[in-house]
C-alpha cells in the first residue's frame, strides 16, 4: 500500500480553492488486457458485448441517456481500447461515463470537485466489476489526466514569454533560431511534452505544454467561438504491475489520491503567481 498522501509536506495544501479554475476536462481512463482472437495481431474483449448491456442496466438510474459513438459501427476487433458508448445524466449534463472494448472512463468538466470526481471514479470501478461477471481482465494501465486552458493569442504574441510570465517555465532557444529565416522572432505554436518516473504512485507522469483552440463550452448549450489558448495537460499513469488492483477498492482509492496529489502539486506550481491571483479574484 502506498504511503498516506496527507503525510507528505507540500507547498500547496489540498484544500486550496479557486473561484474560476481553468479546467477544460478531467478524466480517469481504465484499460484492461485484451485477448488474441482470430487472425494474428487482432485483439478482442470477448466479454464486451454482454458487459455493455449489463453495464447500462447497472448505471441507467444515474446515467439514463446512452449515446452510441461513430466507433460503435466498426467491428470490435478493429478499434480496441477505443470508447464506443457514452452514458449521460442528461443531454448536456456532466460528468459522463464512457465504455469500449478494453477501456472505460469517467469525464468531468465543470462543475468539478475532487470529492465528486473520486466518488464517480469509484462508482465506475464498481459497475465495471459487476458488468464483467466472469471477472474483469488484468489492467493494462490506469490514467488520471487534467487538461487546463487559458485564452492566449499565440499567433501574434510570444508564447515563450507567456510560459515564463504565467506558467513559471523558462524555455530559451539558441541565438540564431529562427534567425533571418523567419519574419517573427518567436514560435507561432507550441507542443512540448515532458515525462517523469514517479515513486508515488509508482508509474509515470507526463506534462504537455501546448497551444491550441479552446475546448467546447462545458455546458454545451451555446455554440463555442474558436479561441486560441495556452494548454497545460497533466497526467499520471500506472501500468502493468504498477497498476492498482481494480478489485481492491482501498488500493484503487489510494492510487486515485496519490495520482491526484501529484497533479494538484504540479498544477499549482505552474499557476503560482499571475494566474493564481487571477483565478482567485474572479467570481463565477
Amino acid at each position: 500500500m502506498w504511503s498516506p498522501v496527507n503525510s507528505m509536506q507540500t507547498p500547496f495544501p489540498a484544500d486550496i480553492k479557486l473561484d474560476v479554475p481553468p479546467l477544460g476536462e478531467a478524466w480517469l481512463e481504465i484499460r484492461w488486457q485484451l485477448k488474441p482472437m482470430g487472425p494474428p495481431g487482432l485483439l478482442q474483449d470477448p466479454d464486451f458485448p454482454f458487459a455493455l448491456g449489463a453495464f447500462y442496466a447497472l448505471v441507467k438510474d444515474r446515467y439514463p441517456s446512452k449515446k452510441d459513438l461513430a466507433a460503435s459501427q466498426a467491428p470490435l476487433e478493429i478499434l480496441p481500447h477505443v470508447v464506443r458508448h457514452q452514458f449521460w445524466r442528461g443531454d448536456t449534463s456532466w460528468p459522463i461515463l464512457q465504455l469500449g472494448p478494453g477501456v472505460a472512463s469517467v469525464n468531468f468538466t465543470r462543475p468539478y470537485s475532487w470529492a465528486d470526481f473520486k466518488s464517480e471514479a469509484l462508482y465506475l470501478r464498481s459497475k465495471l466489476l459487476s458488468a464483467y461477471s466472469s471477472g474483469l481482465p488484468q489492467l493494462d494501465v490506469v490514467i488520471l489526466r487534467y487538461l487546463n486552458a487559458e485564452p492566449f493569442e499565440f499567433s501574434d504574441k510570444n508564447v515563450l514569454e507567456y510560459l515564463r510570465s504565467h506558467l513559471n517555465t523558462t524555455l530559451s532557444l539558441p541565438p540564431h533560431v529562427p534567425g533571418s529565416f523567419s519574419g517573427k522572432p518567436h514560435p507561432t505554436s507550441l507542443h512540448l511534452q515532458l515525462s517523469f518516473d514517479l515513486q508515488m504512485p509508482k508509474g509515470s507522469g507526463a506534462i504537455v505544454l501546448a497551444t491550441g483552440a479552446r475546448p467546447l463550452d462545458p455546458d454545451l448549450t451555446q455554440p463555442s467561438k474558436p479561441t486560441n489558448v495556452a494548454i497545460w495537460q497533466l497526467e499520471v499513469a500506472s501500468g502493468g504491475t504498477d497498476a492498482p488492483v481494480i478489485s481492491d477498492e482501498p488500493r484503487f482509492s489510494a492510487w486515485l489520491d496519490a495520482a491526484h496529489s501529484a497533479i494538484h502539486e504540479w498544477f499549482f506550481s505552474f499557476i503560482d503567481g499571475t494566474l493564481r491571483a487571477q483565478y482567485s479574484s474572479q467570481k463565477g
